[in-house]
């Protein structure tokens, strides 16, 4: 869910060119859409004119372009939801690919745009049918690990999002301290 970046923000012209997590991206940044072909073509524009090079390989599979105009003073609420039932994926403890995940944020006027995309990804994931204070506290997870509220068709009211979701990497660890935890005892959770 890599993002490519026009850092406004950053002085030196040929460093304005980043990657950002899209939840990073949710949570503390404000920005505009932009699209490839513009986030390309201004990649190019600055990197004749600095005569620095820019490696453009890493925005190959980005999501989104976007231009970040400013941080955040105050995090902004968000969660991933699913259009169907959670409850038997979430019982099925393991890594899985999904589709259809979205973003709801109700105060973000171009996550829809995103969700256009986001939703068709194949998404690499781990989810635990329980809320991600919950599943850190259990699994002593740091604070960075990344880990995120999910809700379903079910639960998208819901002040609290019911499941947490991990993705690559963070779902492959997931499985691994779930798994860990599994066979030193018995069940992480009563469901």
């Amino acid at each position: 869910m890599q993002c490519g970046l026009y850092d406004l923000t950053e002085e030196n012209e040929a460093e304005r060119f980043k990657t950002y997590d899209l939840p990073g991206i949710l949570g503390n940044l404000e920005i505009e859409l932009w699209t490839e072909a513009g986030f390309m073509r201004s990649l190019k524009q600055i990197a004749e004119r600095t005569g620095q090079p820019i490696a453009k390989g890493r925005f190959a599979h980005c999501l989104a372009f976007m231009k970040l105009r400013s941080y955040r003073e105050e995090r902004l609420n968000w969660k991933f939801t699913y259009p169907g039932d959670l409850q038997p994926i979430a019982q099925s403890w393991k890594v899985q690919v999904l589709t259809g995940i979205e973003i709801w944020q109700p105060d973000n006027f171009w996550v829809g745009e995103i969700n256009q995309r986001l939703k068709k990804q194949g998404l690499v994931c781990y989810i635990l049918p329980r809320p991600v204070a919950d599943v850190r506290l259990r699994l002593r997870l740091p604070m960075h690990f990344q880990i995120y509220p999910l809700s379903d068709q079910y639960s998208i009211h819901e002040p609290t999002a019911p499941y947490a979701i991990a993705f690559s990497q963070s779902a492959l660890l997931l499985d691994t301290l779930a798994y860990q935890l599994k066979s030193a005892g018995g069940e992480i959770w009563i469901t």
